[in-house]
């Protein structure tokens, strides 16, 4: 479904990635990890078409990335970005249907179907009390709870997610996982998310891409990727390394 091949951005002379290759199957869940600064969310922005690269190719189903319109990407790809939906003072309910604006045609309003589609996915999501709410009284992990409903609504075939969660608590890091896991295993949808904490890419994720300085060190399995050798060489860092009682897959423990 998405095909990089020697992807690479510079700025101001400053290389950011560096000839990146790397494809990602429809229906999986590939995480993006590795230190800050290694280039991660610069290419979730370039495969999102919303930088253009210096060097390479994104294909994503077959065609270029900068060769769609704003508008038509937008029905096929979401993003979430770290900060989430801006704290409009708008309802739940309006916010999440901003996601069906690219699938409507030049002054098309609405229509019933939409609001259908909205009360749906606030269902799905657990948001059903929340729909009257104003978006900017909403907690730090109700908002990417909404963020992640528009996101919902928009009904991509690939989501793009710039560390979720970071600033929330366990609860809600594993309440938002978990809904983009059920909808990844309910839609056939693909994800590629950018992810820090290292125990829920290796829990969340179907494959890793270990990253560093702009370039990729590994890909694999987390427990290709979750070693000592491997963390210690880009962390500099000698974490204890266990395995998840019930998962059978690697944790870290500091």
């Amino acid at each position: 479904m998405l095909d990089l091949q020697n992807v690479s951005k510079s700025i101001e002379g400053k290389t950011i990635v560096n000839d990146i290759t790397f494809s990602v199957q429809k229906g999986s869940c590939v995480g993006l990890i590795g230190p800050n600064g290694a280039g991660k969310s610069t290419l979730v922005k370039l495969v999102s078409a919303l930088e253009k690269p210096s060097g390479g190719s994104i294909q994503f189903i077959g065609k270029d990335v900068q060769d769609w319109t704003v508008k038509k990407l937008a029905r096929h790809i979401a993003v979430l970005t770290q900060g989430g939906l801006d704290p409009y003072p708008i309802t739940v309910f309006d916010a999440v249907l901003m996601g069906r604006y690219p699938h409507l045609g030049f002054f098309e309003r609405e229509s019933k179907s939409d609001y259908g589609q909205v009360d749906e996915v606030l269902n799905i999501t657990g948001l059903t009390d929340f729909r009257d709410q104003m978006l900017d009284t909403l907690s730090g992990g109700e908002k990417q709870r909404v963020a992640i409903a528009k996101a919902m609504v928009q009904q991509p075939q690939l989501l793009l997610l710039d560390e979720p969660t970071t600033f929330l608590d366990i609860g809600h890091q594993k309440h938002i996982l978990k809904l983009v896991k059920d909808w990844q295993k309910r839609d056939g949808l693909t994800v590629m998310m950018v992810l820090h904490d290292l125990n829920l890419a290796a829990q969340f994720c179907d494959e890793l891409v270990l990253m560093d300085e702009g370039q990729i060190v590994n890909i694999g399995t987390s427990r290709d990727i979750i070693t000592s050798e491997t963390l210690e060489k880009v962390y500099h860092t000698n974490p204890e390394i266990i395995q998840h009682p019930t998962l059978n897959i690697p944790q870290i423990l500091l």
